[in-house]
């Protein structure tokens, strides 16, 4: 799930990766499920139950201390972009290869279900 604007769901959100991106907007739910989080300026109000969450201080756009590491262990290499000469995570490739049905997430990841 992406949003980049201001959500509010009634309920629960269960999915692979919720990805809130955008400056000034909110992502709010009963509970969120799922493997990953990212708050990439976006802030999330609901129960997070994840495997990993990245809130809006330790993500820092991106280049939050260890984030990209943490990522890597997590996410195939396809996800990735050279971002000013840094591989970073690229929401754009994450998404596309998700609506692909390709998976998004390493083999060996131990945080599989």
């Amino acid at each position: 799930m992406h949003t980049d604007g201001k959500m509010s769901v009634g309920g629960g959100i269960e999915a692979e990766v919720v990805y809130g991106y955008d400056n000034d907007q909110t992502l709010q739910a009963g509970t969120i499920r799922t493997r990953l989080v990212i708050e990439d300026e976006h802030c999330t109000i609901a129960v997070v139950e994840a495997d990993a969450h990245f809130d809006l201080d330790d993500y820092q756009q991106g280049y939050g201390d260890g984030v990209q590491e943490q990522l890597r262990e997590l996410l195939v290499d396809e996800v990735f972009s050279n971002e000013e000469d840094e591989e970073q995570l690229d929401r754009t490739l994450l998404f596309a290869r998700s609506r692909e049905g390709e998976p998004v997430f390493r083999a060996n990841d131990a945080t599989a279900r």
